[in-house]
């Protein structure tokens, strides 16, 4: 098996063990993505309450604002410089750039997402959960998983 993602997972729960099982439960569940294996790294899992907590997570929100970023990039690259452009996308890798940047924006969970707020099914932090997190770090956990696929050419590809 090859590791092809990894994920910092967002989640709120009364343990480790509870935040992990719904880590586990939401991989059982999603059809968006499929991992033959997903493993918690519990050496890279924090508590909110973690002196560290908030700087990964600043870091682990940054990496998606960098995809994000290069999605856009790269998508300009191929001719697409204002919205209108979009209406004569060609199909294939133009579209499959738009397809992947549109499932980082709107909160699908994909490959190339690195953070992942499962409470809020987004990519990003908003300030409600900022502030909640700071008064109540304890309930928050950041599960980093490794997420393996034995034929990695199939791998994160949507499943209808």
């Amino acid at each position: 098996m090859e590791r092809i993602a990894q994920h910092k997972i967002l989640v709120t729960g009364d343990s480790f063990e509870h935040s992990c099982d719904q880590v586990s439960k939401f991989f059982d569940l999603t059809s968006l993505v499929i991992y033959d294996c997903v493993q918690v790294n519990e050496e890279q899992c924090l508590s909110g309450s973690d002196a560290v907590f908030l700087n990964e997570l600043t870091l682990a929100v940054k990496k998606n604002h960098e995809t994000v970023n290069s999605l856009v990039e790269e998508l300009r690259q191929t001719g697409a410089e204002t919205i209108l452009d979009l209406k004569h996308l060609e199909h294939g890798y133009p579209s499959k750039i738009l397809h992947v940047l549109s499932h980082m924006l709107d909160g699908f969970i994909g490959i190339d997402s690195y953070f992942y707020n499962l409470g809020a099914d987004s990519h990003w932090l908003s300030e409600e959960d900022s502030k909640s997190i700071q008064e109540n770090p304890a309930n928050y956990w950041l599960i980093h998983i490794d997420c393996f696929s034995a034929s990695p050419a199939e791998a994160g590809l949507l499943h209808a």
